[in-house]
């Protein structure tokens, strides 16, 4: 595989997010280029080009002398993202509410029943994924894609937080219940209701994050100085192998 074929940029960019928001990689875990190039089988280039556009959304962290880090959990992002997506929520539901059709319930109500399928295997990425969907619907039946492509491009740290958070207690009880009071809400035109829901659903886990950080202190950004460990080896899946609840 040539150093210049860019047309692996964008597949191992792909592969690489996925892999750091499913907390497949460890936050923390320092490699280097060659070592991406070799485990995901893809020239150094694209690599390169790879993690520098995950730089900028703060996945990827580039260490002087020491190679390439993937970023550590920042909480003041988590916060900050999860700020800016209930801004932005409580206007899409109420917009989608005004709008919303036949196709975009049955699409709602589908997920719903894959949520509750899903709450039952225990398979954390796969729910949240699911619960990722079933807000995106809300977005596309407001006409407002290009908003939700916008928070979900800046919403790296609070994808892994809220992971971290199922892996380590299970799949939250009461989220798809919350989920289906949204959707009786928007179904009764309930606007008040709607968002009152909407804002206890999107900030829950406010009180029940800092303990995370505390817990696994290793996997979030602090000032003190860094503990060194030994390298993970690429390839392997770090929810996995460690002793955290997930369920391949």
């Amino acid at each position: 595989m040539g150093e210049t074929d860019n047309s692996q940029v964008e597949p191992i960019y792909d592969v690489l997010r996925a892999d750091i928001l499913d907390l497949k990689l460890r936050p923390g875990m320092i490699f280097s280029i060659k070592d991406i190039s070799e485990s995901y089988q893809v020239g150094r280039t694209p690599v390169r080009d790879a993690l520098i556009s995950l730089s900028k959304e703060g996945l990827i962290t580039f260490l002087p002398q020491r190679g390439t880090m993937i970023s550590k959990i920042d909480y003041e992002k988590v916060r900050n993202e999860r700020f800016m997506r209930t801004c932005v929520e409580k206007n899409v539901m109420l917009e989608f509410m005004a709008v919303c059709n036949l196709k975009a319930i049955t699409a709602l109500e589908m997920s719903l029943e894959r949520q509750e399928e899903l709450e039952k295997t225990g398979d954390i990425r796969a729910f949240l994924a699911e619960d990722n969907y079933f807000h995106s619907i809300f977005y596309d039946g407001a006409n407002k894609g290009y908003c939700n492509d916008i928070l979900e491009a800046n919403s790296g740290h609070y994808h892994r937080i809220r992971l971290l958070y199922m892996a380590d207690i299970g799949i939250e009880q009461g989220v798809v219940k919350q989920h289906r009071e949204m959707l009786d809400a928007i179904l009764a035109k309930d606007s008040e209701r709607l968002t009152s829901i909407l804002n206890h659903h999107l900030n829950r886990l406010v009180n029940k994050e800092r303990p995370l950080v505390s817990k696994y202190t290793d996997l979030f950004d602090h000032e003190k100085a860094e503990v060194r460990r030994e390298a993970d080896g690429l390839g392997v899946d770090f929810l996995v192998e460690t002793k955290l609840k997930y369920h391949a």
